[in-house]
């Protein structure tokens, strides 16, 4: 298996990078994971607003670890994902309870922690630890199956992984020389981290129709060599119904264990009736204007056409305020589903 070029994305990235986010000019433990937590699964764009909105308002593990989910709520309110929200206020009070405020340094501590990811878990220890560990997602995942296998749609196997973090290791160890702008002594493991991101972000994301080749970096890889060839994405086989089309099914759950009817004698779902605006924009509105009630709504998880009826099923929790409504348990809603 050939080197890497570790290097180039290196160079690329003191030229092109993102030195500008604001996770990146507060290089504290706290401030890392308030931002990787967000960075799962939502675009960096967004998650600006919301990275500044909190910590201006918590500006410190401590502060954040004192507050509660109602206080909290408003700050993190439309980002999503609102399981994210409660465990952060869990770690936080583990952070002060069980290591005096200091995030662990070990990785293993650090994944058993509330929301924290093997890739969260890898983050802070790449940018705050300096540790020569290669925090893997899936976007850097797609910079190495260009280089190496053409496709960005292409798996790659733990033990090819595990050879890549070698590699990292073994780069990261070698003098930095001054050319680098990093000075003498170790190469940073947390500056090929923030390359690696930004290159995938910035540059690898894109589609290979949308790629300026004139100046694209990795000349040597597979996907360079191959730019006259498309990239097969894998294909899904959808069901082909237009949104406004179809009535819209919600079930309120509790961590999948308490469903919620409105009918106190069966489990039945709520059912929206037919709108052109987007539906789970529609549904928080729906029960912010009648019960009160701020939820967090799922993409939809099931779609079902017929002759007659067009349904969108989707799955949503209660963030804030108290609801009047029947609980009843899994086993009851499955039925219904039947």
């Amino acid at each position: 298996m050939k080197k890497f070029p570790f290097e180039i994305i290196l160079n690329w990235y003191q030229k092109n990078g993102r030195h500008w986010l604001p996770w990146r000019e507060k290089q504290t433990p706290y401030h890392v994971w308030i931002s990787e937590i967000f960075l799962q699964q939502t675009q960096v764009s967004r998650v600006i607003n919301y990275f500044e909105k909190v910590t201006e308002r918590f500006p410190d593990i401590e502060s954040f670890a004192k507050t509660d989910y109602d206080t909290f709520f408003p700050y993190y309110e439309w980002l999503g994902y609102y399981s994210r929200a409660r465990n952060m206020l869990k770690t936080a009070k583990i952070i002060q309870e069980e290591y005096a405020w200091v995030f662990p340094e070990d990785y293993n501590e650090l994944i058993w922690l509330p929301g924290i990811w093997p890739y969260t878990a890898q983050a802070i220890l790449a940018f705050w630890y300096n540790k020569n560990m290669l925090a893997f997602d899936t976007n850097i995942e797609k910079i190495f199956a260009r280089y190496y296998f053409w496709s960005r749609f292409t798996k790659l196997s733990k033990e090819f992984k595990k050879e890549i973090q070698e590699q990292f290791e073994t780069y990261c160890s070698i003098p930095s020389p001054v050319g680098r702008g990093l000075g003498w002594g170790q190469i940073s493991g947390r500056a090929i981290n923030a390359a690696l991101m930004d290159f995938s972000s910035l540059l690898d994301i894109n589609e290979k129709n949308n790629i300026d080749w004139n100046n694209y970096p990795l000349t040597k890889s597979v996907f360079f060599e191959k730019q006259w060839s498309d990239e097969h994405k894998p294909e899904k086989k959808w069901i082909k119904i237009d949104k406004k089309d179809a009535q819209i099914l919600v079930f309120i759950h509790q961590d999948h264990k308490e469903y919620y009817s409105s009918d106190p004698d069966n489990f039945k779902p709520f059912l929206l009736e037919k709108t052109s605006l987007d539906h789970r924009h529609y549904i928080k509105d729906y029960f912010k204007t009648n019960f009160w009630l701020s939820l967090s709504v799922r993409p939809a998880y099931k779609k079902i056409a017929s002759k007659e009826w067009n349904y969108f099923y989707y799955h949503a929790q209660i963030q804030a305020g108290e609801h009047d409504f029947w609980v009843f348990g899994k086993k009851e809603k499955e039925e219904w589903e039947e």
